[in-house]
């Protein structure tokens, strides 16, 4: 199984998107996807299904206590699987002290009975707990980065994050590119940080995917309507711009067979 984690210290920028439409689209190309929703706000649960209520195990659970992913996870769909966020993970940081509470994520996975191709993280706007454990079982990060929400201090901050949770692994964490999204061509402000965010995939060790996000209203109906991008908007062209990026990704990592 590759773990993918979406993470950026700045909120606004795809990242839950960029997780629902990546997960949609390799179950679409084949493969069996597990979703993990690190964010409290739930966002990405709330892009597939209704508000769990207090009895549905979540990922609260399984870090508070100890509920295996197989017990917390949901079916979307065939071959898409989610294990829910939960509001009581907003108080993770001052929750979750006793020792290991950096790798309570992966002494989950290591117990992970299911067998998935791909499981896919979404994380907060914060270097908090919560994405130091998803960072600690990421194979690959992909750091969506908007037009107008670009800030390099939060890079350098991810980057020094990365190499201290490289040092505790003793295990490389790539960085698998920087995705840009919010695009617009006819704006003078995209290109004028696009040359900034070159400069920040630099400082990861990474590159810019060629594929850019573009915006579109259908990204946040999709949403609403909880169906994936691909089965609500299949020609749109945002639909074409995240396809574009998938098979870009996967030709990055060297893909897996489904």
């Amino acid at each position: 199984m590759k773990v993918i984690t979406i993470a950026n210290v700045k909120g606004g920028v795809c990242k839950t998107t960029t997780a629902a439409v990546l997960s949609a689209g390799l179950t679409a190309k084949g493969y069996k996807v597990l979703m993990i929703d690190s964010d409290p706000q739930s966002n990405l649960t709330m892009c597939f299904m209704n508000e769990p209520t207090d009895e549905t195990p979540t990922l609260y659970h399984v870090y508070a206590e100890g509920r295996a992913i197989d017990e917390a996870k949901i079916p979307i769909k065939l071959n898409l699987d989610i294990v829910p966020g939960d509001f009581s993970l907003c108080n993770a940081d001052m929750q979750f002290i006793k020792a290991g509470r950096l790798k309570m994520l992966k002494k989950a996975f290591k117990e992970l009975e299911t067998e998935y191709d791909f499981a896919i993280l979404d994380t907060p706007p914060n270097l908090g707990i919560l994405s130091l454990n998803a960072f600690m079982v990421s194979d690959y990060i992909v750091v969506p980065m908007a037009a107008d929400s670009f800030s390099l201090k939060g890079i350098r901050l991810l980057k020094q994050t990365l190499d201290e949770v490289e040092e505790e692994t003793e295990k490389p964490v790539s960085v698998v590119g920087l995705l840009l999204t919010k695009h617009s061509d006819r704006t003078n402000v995209s290109k004028l940080l696009e040359q900034s965010i070159n400069k920040a995939a630099d400082m990861l060790g990474t590159t810019v995917f060629k594929s850019k996000i573009r915006q579109a209203v259908v990204l946040q109906e999709s949403q609403i309507a909880k169906i994936d991008l691909l089965e609500y908007a299949p020609k749109a062209p945002v639909t074409a711009d995240y396809l574009e990026f998938i098979d870009e990704l996967l030709s990055r990592i060297g893909g897996i067979k489904a």
